[in-house]
């Protein structure tokens, strides 16, 4: 009996589409990471072997996170938004005392096992569920009170300006999958421009009263990406800092690795500029990943999380939902499950973007691939809860289909 509950515990449901594409990123991120160790890392980091037995051991407690997690009932997570959404915002104020230092800003508490907890991994998953379950009661209700989108915008624009005020792009990475996700529940278009105005003055008030107007200032001034350039067109670039400076190097080894990569790459374990910089495995992996597999390379990891977006919205994105879906309760889990993707996947396409120098430096790594300690947990638990939404549904509809043929018969 024993021996069956095992089984069953370790049984995957859902998705086998999902399933697929997070073994192989894992499986990606795995190569890429050892690979992209560099000197700089040896110098810095324990030895070969611990410094991959470090990463498995995370990628295995993920891992573990999403076996529990997509086996939990998705509908826990509306009661506990709310409690989440409060839990971040003490956190977020916490780290502005007591945070670990890193570039200039704080962004992590320190807790044992881990480099850091970054709080606005928190904020991102508490915000999505909270906004998920309202647009689900609303359906449910089929009401029109404009006043119901007063706590998400609120809460949006309260958890942007903490997080804007050491990191503007978490802060627009939390508004962007937000508005998506009332775009596709069909809120009226002045809400979703309250949402935007309300982010654009958390930014604005951040910038004022934060630390890192200096820091957003120097990072849109420099040459080295597409955006950058744009901007100096308007307005010549400014006195770069050492920060700056550091950054910028960073950029160009960046570029380097990029383009040369070719169509093919290097070959695994033959990067070059891994060894000149001091985030190849988080904020570089992308680029990194390109020089050693080359454009093919970085085709195909670009697809994976495109179809992994796919899965999780078809749901909700491509259909109206039947009112069977809405009065059972399963409208908060697609609704839940598009948001995370969204805010994983626009996580992915930033850290791309800014590998192939499009945009300015966000210090924002690759869901499932680059070096993390509790980004990977909540990248778990947020693949748990997309899996656990898949599950159910597919046990609805198998349901649905044993009651007709019951029927026929």
């Amino acid at each position: 009996m024993t021996l069956e509950r095992i089984r069953a515990f370790f049984r995957l449901e859902g998705d086998r589409a999902i399933w697929n594409i997070v073994f192989a990123l894992l499986a990606i991120g795995t190569i890429v990471v050892f690979s992209a160790r560099g000197t700089y890392a040896f110098q810095h980091l324990p030895g070969r072997e611990s410094f991959l037995f470090k990463h498995l051991g995370s990628l295995t407690l993920c891992l573990g996170i999403i076996l529990v997690c997509h086996r939990l009932p998705f509908g826990m997570y509306s009661g506990l938004s709310r409690f989440l959404l409060y839990l971040s915002v003490l956190l977020l104020i916490l780290v502005q005392f007591w945070g670990i230092e890193s570039g200039g800003a704080k962004r992590a508490l320190p807790i044992p096992f881990f480099s850091g907890f970054m709080p606005s991994d928190l904020a991102k998953f508490a915000l999505i569920a909270n906004l998920a379950s309202m647009l689900a009661k609303r359906l449910k209700a089929n009401y029109r009170d404009p006043l119901v989108f007063v706590p998400p915008i609120f809460w949006s624009g309260f958890l942007s300006f903490l997080l804007a005020l050491n990191s503007g792009s978490a802060a627009l990475l939390l508004m962007a999958p937000c508005w998506l996700l009332m775009f596709i529940g069909q809120v009226p278009l002045r809400y979703l421009f309250y949402l935007t105005l309300a982010g654009a003055i958390a930014l604005g008030v951040a910038y004022a009263l934060g630390s890192r107007g200096t820091t957003w200032e120097g990072r849109f001034s420099r040459p080295t990406n597409v955006v950058s350039q744009m901007i100096q067109k308007i307005r010549p670039p400014e006195r770069l800092t050492p920060e700056d400076r550091r950054i910028d190097s960073q950029e160009e080894y960046s570029l380097v690795a990029v383009a040369s990569g070719g169509w093919v790459g290097r070959g695994l374990g033959n990067s070059l500029q891994r060894n000149f910089m001091t985030q190849a495995y988080s904020d570089f992996a992308y680029a990194i990943l390109i020089e050693e597999w080359g454009f093919l390379g970085g085709v195909f990891t670009l697809i994976l999380y495109l179809f992994l977006l796919y899965r999780s919205v078809r749901y909700v994105a491509f259909r109206k939902l039947k009112k069977a879906e809405i009065e059972s309760g399963q409208a908060f889990g697609y609704f839940l499950a598009a948001g995370l993707a969204f805010s994983l996947v626009i996580q992915a396409l930033v850290h791309m973007a800014v590998s192939v120098q499009l945009i300015p430096v966000t210090g924002q790594n690759l869901p499932l691939i680059s070096w993390g300690g509790s980004s990977l947990l909540f990248t778990g638990i947020s693949i748990g809860a997309i899996l656990s939404v898949s599950r159910e549904a597919a046990e609805a509809n198998s349901a649905k289909v044993i009651g007709k043929e019951a029927l026929a018969a």
